[in-house]
């Protein structure tokens, strides 16, 4: 692999298997060493999808909380880009549900979604989507509400979208 990084030190793809390859290994050090090493070598252009990369690799294999702090810093700095938000949901969603399953066996808990219900509220908040990309988060939350939530969180995205279209009608 290093042979790798050193003949392909500009793809991001090779920093991205390389950090799989630690994160699999346990070796969450040497794993951020590769992100460190792979801001350093890459061009500017490729960092928010590398940085977003890692921090998928983070929620899935290494601390939940760093890699929704990764999310959160890329979606301040990017609020416009929707592509980015989607990912972060259905990783945090997926690892919610895993975590949950996982609870279930043992204690017969059910599925907490109130940490991704939080991002969805506060991306709604910040008002620097258009009317097209809020319609498409509204159906997001309400996909999930459908699937994992309940008919009383499914009203609660309904009446978010409503009091959204009302607020933009009016102004």
């Amino acid at each position: 692999v290093s042979y790798l990084l050193r003949t392909c030190s500009s793809s991001r793809t090779t920093f991205s298997q390389d950090a799989v390859v630690k994160w699999q290994q346990e070796r969450q050090n040497q794993a951020h060493e590769v992100t460190k090493r792979a801001f350093l070598s890459l061009a500017d252009y490729k960092h928010v999808e590398t940085m977003s990369r890692f921090a998928q690799l983070e929620l899935e294999h290494g601390n939940q909380e760093r890699g929704r702090t990764l999310f959160e810093g890329l979606l301040e700095k990017y609020p416009k880009r929707l592509d980015l938000f989607f990912v972060y949901v259905d990783k945090l969603i997926k690892s919610i549900v895993v975590a949950s399953s996982l609870e279930q066996k043992k204690h017969k808990k059910s599925t907490d979604l109130n940490p991704v219900r939080q991002v969805f509220r506060k991306t709604i908040q910040r008002k620097k989507l258009s009317d097209k990309q809020m319609k498409a988060l509204f159906k997001k939350w309400y996909r999930m509400e459908e699937q994992h939530g309940t008919p009383k969180h499914e009203e609660e995205v309904k009446k978010a979208a409503k009091s959204y279209v009302e607020q933009t009608t009016n102004v």
